[in-house]
């Protein structure tokens, strides 16, 4: 169930961070489909973590790998667009 909350948190943070005006992944962000999607992997992730754990460490647990997951995310879009494909502001 540990995994299944990670790889959920992980998921959720990818559509929401999709859904934003500042990503550099996709020409235009994802509309309404992508933010519903995040919202329902992040509560799989918290379901699935207050399954493996009790309630309040479960909460957490859930709530850590969301926030990993939103900063991950970035960088991980800078190792895939270099700064030279960026587009000039």
């Amino acid at each position: 169930m540990n995994v299944l909350g990670c790889l959920a948190a992980l998921i959720a943070m990818a559509l929401a961070y999709l859904c934003s005006r500042n990503q550099r992944l996709l020409a235009r962000p994802l509309g309404r489909a992508g933010r519903m999607g995040a919202w329902m992997f992040t509560v799989l992730a918290l379901l699935a973590w207050i399954a493996a754990e009790t309630s309040l460490p479960g909460v957490f647990a859930a709530l850590t790998a969301l926030m990993f997951g939103a900063v991950a995310w970035p960088y991980v879009t800078w190792l895939f667009r270099p700064a030279t494909e960026r587009k000039p502001r």
